[in-house]
């Protein structure tokens, strides 16, 4: 059987229909790639400014906790007598 013009312009158009729907697909792919791409990038500098403030306030603590340390090792210091802390 002889194929004629319009069988195959039928079938070049599926083909070409086909394509369509797969550009289209990726297209749809690529945005929403990119969406999250934007929004794990507002994500990281979110968790980024958290973790900065947090090292600023354990560099706080730190310093508080040595203050405190320190007054133990030198017994108190409100006018009572106490036994020394040896904390190492």
């Amino acid at each position: 059987m002889a194929v004629t013009t319009k069988q195959r312009l039928d079938k070049h158009e599926e083909r070409l229909d086909k394509h369509d729907r797969q550009v289209a697909a990726i297209r749809a792919l690529i945005q929403e790639g990119m969406r999250l791409v934007i929004e794990t990038r507002k994500d990281l500098r979110t968790l980024n400014a958290a973790q900065n403030r947090l090292a600023a306030m354990q560099q706080v603590t730190e310093a508080k906790l040595q203050v405190l340390i320190d007054s133990m090792k030198r017994g108190g210091g409100n006018g009572h007598s106490k036994k020394r802390v040896d904390l190492g």
